[in-house]
């Protein structure tokens, strides 16, 4: 693996849904690691082999053995570094049992690194207190302006100016983004127009997030995020009275724990929006995948602001011309106080509305 030390092996698992089967995940492993050490686990591999999959089997039981052997042919002289990349495809109640057991018995010598796009089910606590954990999350793996600058450096790049500014911002440090830009930017050629900016609802980043993130969800969770899509920021009460629904503080968590491109915007997790390039996506295709019409979305989201106070200008939202007809239901509704206080708020013709600095 390239950037190990030379004295390092290593061993990469690559996990699928079907490796929510313990007894195949093991012998996955098993196999892999008879690659370094042939002799390891040949009786434990023909007890595992014969087990009955409609009975129980003590996989717990079966592990002590494996790393007891394994904790003898391990040298701190030839570490090993394991990788279980994708664990959220395989993870299961099951399967998370015999890893926490796993990772509670690590032989010296073997380091293990877990990739997951949400939080497996493990008590780490114990393994954080003795200084053994290393946790990275969304946020600790963006790229920084510099990071970003670099990157695009590293590749031959010849944006400048502004259209660079705007590449770096709307990717968020998101490396994936960058690289599908420089590869559109690559297949464009000398002579081809470079792309200027990164939009989600195009090209490799929109197949990227409907086959990898949007396709991989619940169907009422792609329904709450097409429903929620317009709105610039939202929170959980908005997200309730957009879908008339009292279950968007339970979706926004399942959101948060897969790591599914919501961006908070205070530190009580209260407003949130989502990733540009996202947004992008969702935005793109709401016709078809929204349970609701987008002008009803607009008049739901209109009559709560108006609920809450609505007074500034602080955050406001385009309507489409197709929405014009229930301005004026709208202007009704909102108390002659505001009007007066604030004329944009109540202008339907001038095409915006806005919403309080604080709900």
């Amino acid at each position: 693996m390239p950037g190990l030390p030379d004295n390092w092996q290593s061993l990469w698992l690559g996990l699928s849904r079907r490796d929510s089967d313990p007894g195949r995940f093991l012998e996955r492993l098993l196999a892999g690691l008879q690659q370094y050490f042939p002799q390891l686990g040949r009786q434990s591999l023909g007890l595992l082999k014969m087990r009955q999959r409609h009975q129980p089997f003590a996989f717990e039981e079966w592990l002590d053995g494996l790393l007891d052997e394994l904790a003898v042919q391990l040298t701190g002289a030839s570490p090993l570094l394991l990788v279980l990349d994708d664990y959220h495809l395989a993870q299961g109640p099951v399967l998370d049992r015999c890893l926490q057991f796993f990772l509670n018995h690590l032989p010296d010598g073997l380091l293990v690194l877990v990739t997951s796009r949400q939080r497996p089910d493990w008590h780490l606590a114990r393994l954080r207190l003795s200084r053994q954990l290393l946790e990275l999350h969304e946020q600790d793996l963006r790229l920084t302006h510099d990071e970003s600058l670099s990157l695009l450096d590293r590749h031959s790049s010849s944006l400048r100016g502004e259209a660079l500014e705007n590449l770096i911002q709307r990717s968020e440090g998101w490396v994936a983004g960058l690289r599908f830009w420089l590869l559109a930017a690559s297949e464009a050629g000398a002579g081809g127009a470079l792309p200027q900016g990164l939009h989600g609802g195009e090209g490799l980043i929109r197949d990227y997030l409907l086959e990898e993130v949007i396709d991989c969800l619940p169907a009422e969770v792609q329904s709450f995020l097409y429903d929620t899509a317009p709105q610039e920021r939202f929170c959980a009460e908005l997200c309730d009275a957009l879908r008339e629904a009292h279950d968007s503080a339970e979706i926004l968590g399942f959101l948060q724990a897969h790591q599914v491109f919501l961006v908070p915007l205070d530190e009580h997790g209260h407003w949130y929006r989502y990733h540009h390039l996202f947004s992008d996506l969702l935005r793109s295709r709401p016709t078809a995948n929204a349970l609701v019409p987008a002008a009803s979305l607009h008049l739901r989201a209109c009559r709560w602001f108006n609920a809450q106070g609505c007074s500034t200008k602080r955050w406001s939202r385009r309507c489409a011309p197709d929405t014009w007809t229930w301005r004026p239901t709208w202007c009704r509704t909102c108390p002659k106080s505001n009007y007066w206080r604030n004329r944009t708020s109540a202008c339907c013709c001038a095409g915006r509305w806005t919403c309080p600095t604080a709900c």
